[in-house]
């Protein structure tokens, strides 16, 4: 990936970048201006919502539960023209906030948790994911998907789409580990956003492998693939993504 920052230049975004950049095993690189990442977007200004509204985005996949949504709306969309898509449901791989639910784990345990979320991610937002790359192969790009923290749910999505595009692995795991970087957990914190606010109190040695990205964790999605799923391509399979939208992807998406 070249030196140019992949993070938006936005007052109030939350691990908003752009993932273009990237080299595939063939030699082409993801085009920049139409994938986009994000964490929670209620904290954008106004200044924030019309930058975005002048990059053209035209769908925005929100991978979030009905109550996150609700909590900390995404407001832009409709004035800038984009089409907005969420699901309901009620699985809570990927919420943060209900690996504190009950007695609070000590840091060890809650590294394992997340690991173990790993696994479930991949069944439980399947149905968010075939929607995703349906929208990207029908060319309704722009794209930008988000969750709360833009890192799991939001993170294995990304994946997806880097490995579907040729995109080496290294490369995956470094935009993974980006969130480590842009993610400005003490301002979510400290702001109340995406409901972590009352975790302020928490000793910080344990929220850290909640808020981190760290390799162990892609890991595991990518170990489940080939253990539980029969391999990237069979999983792809049943989320709707077959040899012909891999192709239309790579032409739309890569330089």
């Amino acid at each position: 990936m070249s030196d140019m920052s992949p993070l938006l230049p936005l007052e109030g975004g939350f691990n908003l970048r752009d993932m273009g950049g990237y080299r595939t095993a063939d030699g082409r690189t993801v085009k920049r201006g139409m994938l986009f990442r994000s964490g929670v977007m209620s904290l954008l200004t106004e200044a924030d919502e019309a930058h975005l509204a002048g990059l053209g985005i035209a769908t925005v996949c929100d991978l979030r539960r009905p109550g996150e949504r609700k909590r900390d709306p995404t407001r832009w969309c409709e004035p800038a023209g984009a089409f907005y898509w969420s699901r309901d449901y009620s699985e809570s791989s990927g919420v943060l906030g209900e690996l504190l639910r009950g007695a609070v784990p000590n840091a060890e345990r809650m590294r394992e948790m997340m690991i173990d979320l790993y696994r479930e991610i991949l069944v439980d937002h399947a149905p968010s994911y075939r929607f995703l790359f349906d929208r990207l192969a029908n060319g309704h790009v722009p794209l930008l998907f988000n969750c709360s923290a833009g890192k799991d749910r939001t993170g294995v999505g990304a994946a997806l789409i880097l490995a579907v595009l040729g995109v080496e692995r290294s490369a995956i795991v470094e935009d993974y580990l980006l969130t480590n970087r842009f993610a400005d957990f003490d301002r979510l914190l400290a702001s109340g956003g995406a409901g972590i606010g009352r975790y302020s109190e928490i000793d910080p040695a344990v929220l850290q492998p909640l808020f981190a990205a760290d390799g162990a964790y892609l890991d595991t999605a990518f170990d489940s693939l080939d253990r539980d799923h029969g391999g990237i391509d069979a999983y792809l399979a049943t989320i709707g993504v077959d040899d012909a939208a891999k192709t239309r992807l790579r032409e739309l998406l890569l330089d």
